[in-house]
């Protein structure tokens, strides 16, 4: 081995004498490249001629030849600054013979054995100066009018932006930038090196592992330690340039600076859950990336000085929880979106108490509070506007167009449920206190009206169809009929009623049947879940019959039977600019609506007068009063005919009976006051002599509504309706 090394060696000595010394101390010329061997290495590697001047402007005296003008500047140690001596890096080796062979075949031009690049780009010492990227980069390979550039759309990006905000990081923050920039510079200086064959595709892809391994393990000190101000500023910087050059690595990318993320910056920021009702054929990833694009599209997050991304950890953690196999059973698709400010100002934490979780203001007052809410006010308000469009027969409407036909936004302070119709999005109050069941969509409730004159009987309506709504008359009063669990628009006590209002009044009856959102026997929640979504609907028919129809809230009255009378409530509470006159609540469903607030279930603020009949408290119905009048008839429970033979639900359906008994006879129900529930309930020491307070039903005395809740007691013998008098 040593024979063939010296042999080696004479060859080469002769070859350079007759071609000339590409690095002549004295005179250099700067520029040219050759393949050498340095004593201190153990091998041959690829060198650039410099002078001592450059060397030394570049690098702040570090660097220099030593006793001479010109010299050898490694390729090893231009990548690695430190390694001055010892092996060879990998990428820097080259064949001697080779390079020999190559020279020859120069004829002695000079110009051809130089580098493309100004002599600077190989100085090892990298400054903040990010022309590097264009002036050498770039100009080296010649890549940014391919599909593959990098050099300027993201190298030189991405430095600028850490440059021109330079001042605005930590101490710590600044380390990391002048750290990372010089790791990247150097890991991609052997690009530079005449024997680098890397096309356009490889070095973007070089490029692309040098950013992430600078970024977030090379560089002292690592991303992972900085504070929160810092690693949101560099996330959201890196994040709006990373898609657009790293495009097929930019979900694992981001992936891995979320995973560094400190506590506090998520806390910073709005992240939110959609549940989105997906596509059964689509993958997760393509759900997640398609619905939010159109989400940040549809609401010109960027103009709003918003940026956005998919929280693909959270949503990859929602699809192994227990918590939402139910989702996953109706096909919805956890993707999680957090969002934060484009220019990100935030202050640290105070340092004077770490346990406690609160901000303080910079001396500028840079952070700006009404950030936390002003994501809620923008999508929650942007989605939940009116927007109501109907159709004629000429002129069909199209729905907009979502990625998804139903999607749940959950926040820490609200939940939306959004459909694919006009006015598609409801502020759920149901979800968020009863969030392990999300509500069937519109299209598998499959809610219908029905409208019923003294003229025409059985007429559907739609409210996206104004043209189905041509026998509703506006100037007649509107009566709305509302069937509760495991009940139709078509059931026996609903046509009873429907008859019993239009001979007793000419008027419009509108029965609302949702048969299938209330079909759940076993799982009752999901029929809970479902009420507020047909009141939602409801609203949006009665707001058709406004706008197109000339219908007025002033005449309408609701009437609703246990989960009926809750959507009837939610119906109230969605129509938010005029109140219905009148919502009559027969029982009202007590299971999973007891002790809820007023905002989850039927309340006296959702109509001007809104009136409930309790006739089963213990049982199926709900026990404190919800409206301005309240009825106990025989105390709330166990009414007449009522026994373990006819079933569990006759008390609870006896509501329907009464109510339908007064309309046909104003003689009947009267009522005496109560002070308290309790005597309403057994009816002991009530004033029995002179007149009645009340009567309860369809003649009720409106001018005795209250601020507060009054409360009524009554007896009655009433089973069905052969016993009205």
């Amino acid at each position: 081995m040593d024979i063939y090394f010296s042999i080696l060696s004479v060859i080469i000595t002769y070859l350079n004498l007759a071609y000339g010394n590409l690095c002549d101390p004295s005179n250099g010329p700067e520029g040219t490249y050759d393949c050498v061997h340095i004593p201190e290495y153990d091998s041959y590697q690829w060198a650039v001629c410099l002078s001592s001047q450059t060397l030394r402007k570049h690098t702040s005296r570090s660097f220099g030849c030593k006793g001479s003008s010109y010299c050898w500047l490694s390729c090893t140690k231009s990548i690695y600054p430190t390694s001055l001596f010892g092996y060879v890096a990998k990428e820097c080796r080259c064949d001697p013979i080779e390079n020999e062979k190559r020279k020859r075949s120069l004829q002695g031009n000079i110009q051809n054995v130089k580098v493309k690049v100004p002599p600077e780009c190989y100085i090892p010492s990298f400054t903040s100066n990010c022309d590097w990227y264009s002036h050498c980069l770039e100009a080296h390979s010649s890549c940014e009018q391919t599909e593959f550039h990098y050099a300027v759309s993201y190298g030189k990006a991405i430095c600028s932006i850490f440059v021109d905000t330079f001042n605005s990081f930590s101490e710590e923050g600044k380390k990391w930038i002048t750290s990372s920039q010089k790791c990247i510079a150097n890991k991609l200086k052997s690009i530079l090196m005449p024997n680098d064959k890397s096309d356009c595709r490889n070095l973007r892809e070089r490029a692309y592992l040098a950013h992430t391994k600078c970024y977030l393990y090379l560089s002292r000190p690592r991303f992972c330690s900085l504070q929160h101000t810092d690693q949101m500023k560099i996330y959201w910087s890196i994040k709006q340039v990373y898609q657009n050059s790293f495009s097929e690595h930019f979900d694992d990318a981001m992936a891995k600076f979320r995973s560094c993320l400190r506590n506090d910056v998520y806390n910073e920021q709005k992240e939110y859950i959609f549940y989105v009702k997906k596509d059964i054929d689509a993958t997760p990833k393509a759900i997640e990336k398609e619905f939010a694009s159109s989400l940040a599209d549809h609401f010109a997050f960027s103009s709003q000085g918003l940026d956005w991304d998919v929280d693909v950890q959270m949503s990859n953690r929602m699809r192994t929880k227990r918590e939402i196999d139910f989702y996953s059973e109706k096909r919805y698709q956890p993707v999680g979106i957090f969002v934060s400010q484009q220019r990100v100002k935030l202050v640290e934490r105070s340092r004077m108490n770490p346990v406690r979780n609160y901000l303080r203001k910079t001396y500028d007052n840079e952070y700006d509070k009404d950030f936390l809410v002003s994501f809620d006010d923008l999508i929650i308000n942007s989605l939940t506007g009116d927007g109501l469009q109907v159709t004629d027969n000429s002129s069909p409407y199209q729905w907009p167009v979502w990625p998804v036909s139903c999607f749940i936004i959950r926040s820490a302070a609200k939940v939306a449920i959004c459909f694919s119709f006009p006015g598609n999005c409801i502020i759920s109050v149901l979800v968020q206190l009863f969030s392990k069941v999300l509500p069937d969509t519109p299209e598998e409730i499959d809610t219908k009206f029905i409208l019923y004159t003294r003229n025409k009987t059985n007429i559907s309506l739609s409210f996206s169809d104004v043209s189905t709504m041509s026998h509703f008359n506006p100037s007649k009063s509107t009566f709305i009929i509302v069937h509760g669990l495991l009940s139709s628009g078509d059931t026996d006590w609903v046509k009873n009623m429907t008859s019993s209002l239009l001979a007793r009044k000419d008027s419009n009856v509108i029965v609302v049947d949702w048969r299938k959102g209330a079909k759940y026997l076993i799982r009752y929640n999901q029929a809970v879940a479902n009420t507020e979504v047909v009141g939602f609907i409801l609203k949006l028919m009665v707001k058709t019959l406004e706008n197109h129809r000339g219908a007025t809230e002033t005449h309408i009255h609701i009437i609703g039977h246990s989960l009926g009378a809750h959507v009837a409530g939610f119906a109230g509470k969605y129509h938010t600019k005029a109140r219905y006159q009148r919502i009559t609540g027969l029982d009202p469903a007590g299971p999973f609506f007891e002790n809820k607030t007023d905002i989850a279930r039927l309340s006296k603020t959702d109509a001007n007068l809104v009136d409930v009949i309790h006739t089963d408290v213990d049982g199926f119905g709900y026990l404190n009063p919800l409206g301005h009048l309240d009825f106990y008839p025989n105390g709330g429970e166990d009414q007449p005919g009522c026994d373990f033979l006819t079933g569990p639900a006759c008390s609870h359906s006896r509501a329907q009976v009464f109510f339908t008994a007064s309309i046909r006879s104003d003689r009947i129900f009267g009522a005496r006051q109560c002070k308290l529930l309790a005597q309403c309930r057994t009816g002991e020491n009530l004033n029995w002599n002179g007149q009645e307070d009340n009567k309860m039903g369809f003649h009720i005395d409106v001018t005795k509504k209250r601020e507060v809740n009054t409360m009524y007691y009554l007896k009655t013998n009433i089973k069905d309706l052969g016993d009205v008098p």
